[in-house]
């Protein structure tokens, strides 16, 4: 196995990392409060949703054909997002 790319855009933990049913986009979020959108192919962030709960954002689903997101955190939220 070989490392094809690697992302060091969270300023904190990690929490929780999912592919886009694409394949051409990882999505993550972390103890920073954000959910970044990396494509795999160029190596870099394409968007950060600052600020996506108030406290820590824990974990990802995405829906496997609509462009629906939905993410939990510590603050016993769950958002749902639409992606463009």
């Amino acid at each position: 196995s070989e490392c094809i790319a690697s992302f060091s855009y969270h300023e904190n933990w990690v929490r929780s990392v999912i592919i886009h049913p694409s394949g051409k986009y990882i999505i993550s979020c972390g103890d920073d409060r954000t959910i970044r959108i990396m494509d795999i192919n160029a190596k870099r962030c394409l968007r950060t949703l600052e600020d996506a709960h108030p406290h820590f954002v824990t974990c990802l689903a995405m829906h496997h054909t609509l462009p629906i997101m939905i993410s939990g955190g510590v603050d016993q939220t769950v958002n749902c997002w639409q992606l463009d």
